[in-house]
């Protein structure tokens, strides 16, 4: 079996994301939850490299059959 490097990870202190708070009404929550997946998309996508960013646009392009 050969061994695969793994990339490191750059987690993002958690002072920096955004907070949920509690109580309040169900369309803060929303807001405060599509905030938050948001800001962890972000943080996914910048440790994102140039070589899988141009697969995902490839494949993208590639014409689908349904």
């Amino acid at each position: 079996m050969t061994h695969t490097n793994k990339k490191n990870k750059d987690i993002k202190p958690t002072e920096e994301i955004s907070k949920f708070s509690w109580g309040g009404r169900t369309q803060e929550w929303e807001e405060e939850s599509e905030q938050l997946m948001h800001d962890l998309q972000d943080q996914i996508d910048n440790q994102e490299t140039n070589e899988e960013l141009n697969k995902k646009i490839e494949y993208g392009k590639q014409k689908q059959y349904w």
